[in-house]
């Protein structure tokens, strides 16, 4: 089991079984949702999430393929929410609080990595997902 919070710790959440898929993503609305070159995340299966506190506190935001849901207090990430894998939540791992969290193992929407923050590991590159 891992357990996950915003920066605030108005929301926490729980999620009863293995992410997987981990990687980075290199999109445009992932740089600009984490504030950074790219964001780690991996995928968990939705009815594996369970709230433990401060579902008035979540806002979501859809960015086209799926709904971000954020803190409405500190602004932190906490999962996604894709429109055509309902059954899976994107937990940025970043999130997460204690429990096994896998390295990625790839990264990902390659085609709109910024000039300024270079791959350097040797991790498998794709342009958009693959």
């Amino acid at each position: 089991m891992l357990k996950a919070s915003c920066a605030c710790g108005k929301v926490a959440f729980e999620i009863h079984g293995a992410i997987h898929s981990a990687r980075y993503c290199h999109c445009t609305t992932c740089r600009k949702f984490s504030g950074t070159a790219s964001a780690a995340w991996g995928l968990a299966q939705a009815i594996d999430v369970t709230m433990l506190r401060g579902e008035a506190n979540i806002s979501r935001f859809d960015s086209g393929g799926g709904l971000r849901a954020f803190c409405s207090s500190c602004g932190a990430a906490l999962w996604y929410e894709p429109a055509q894998l309902p059954e899976y939540r994107g937990i940025p791992l970043g999130v997460i609080d204690t429990g096994d969290v896998p390295a990625p193992q790839m990264h990902v929407w390659t085609q709109s990595q910024v000039a300024w923050a270079p791959i350097t590991d040797a991790l498998p590159q794709y342009p958009k997902h693959p």
